[in-house]
């Protein structure tokens, strides 16, 4: 099974459609309602009506790739959201994968890991961040909010999502030179990155 949530670009779900072409995934599951990254992804597509993201993903894929037998999740409006939603979903189909690719916006791939072991423990998870490239899409000050905001929000402490703070997210150790390069950056930046008040 594969997860394509809504916050990646179109280069990921071209990836996406051409590893269900080559036979390596048994269920398209397009994951996202309306949430921070919706508006961005309209304009990418040119999509200028008010439907979420999967069916964004829906209609690409179809046009682009001809794919149609896919599960289509579009209500969750976060990270948290995303993966319990979308097991929800996978359940209610009477599908119990074992191994549940995952392809996401690089920026919030390591996020999406961690909730995903917390709400989704029977199942294994396979990393396939979107293409890195995909940065040059994102206006810039929306780019920097994404990549800035992480950090507090993968912290395991009081203010963060894991364990020990929210609980949104199963525990992530973020790397000492992360948090120099993060303290260094809001030093010089200090309106960079995003509040951590939501669980997005």
């Amino acid at each position: 099974m594969l997860l394509l949530f809504g916050g990646s670009l179109p280069d990921a779900w071209d990836a996406a459609a051409r590893t269900v072409a080559e036979g390596r995934v048994g269920t398209l599951v397009l994951v996202g309602g309306v949430g921070h990254t919706t508006d961005v992804l309209r304009s990418v597509v040119g999509d200028d009506t008010d439907r979420p993201e999967a069916d964004l993903m829906a209609a690409y894929v179809r046009r682009e790739h001809g794919l149609t037998d896919v599960l289509i999740e579009r209500d969750s409006r976060n990270c948290g959201e995303n993966v319990v939603l979308a097991r929800e979903l996978v359940l209610s189909a009477g599908l119990a994968p074992r191994t549940v690719t995952l392809v996401q916006e690089p920026t919030m791939q390591r996020r999406m890991d961690a909730v995903f072991r917390q709400v989704w423990p029977e199942a294994a998870a396979v990393n396939r961040p979107g293409p890195r490239h995909g940065r040059h899409a994102w206006p810039r000050d929306r780019w920097i909010s994404l990549v800035m905001g992480e950090v507090p929000r993968l912290r395991d402490d009081e203010h963060g999502y894991g364990p020990r703070g929210h609980g949104f997210q199963a525990h992530v150790d973020v790397p000492p030179d992360v948090e120099s390069a993060y303290a260094a950056l809001v030093a010089e930046h200090p309106d960079w990155g995003r509040p951590t008040a939501d669980p997005r």
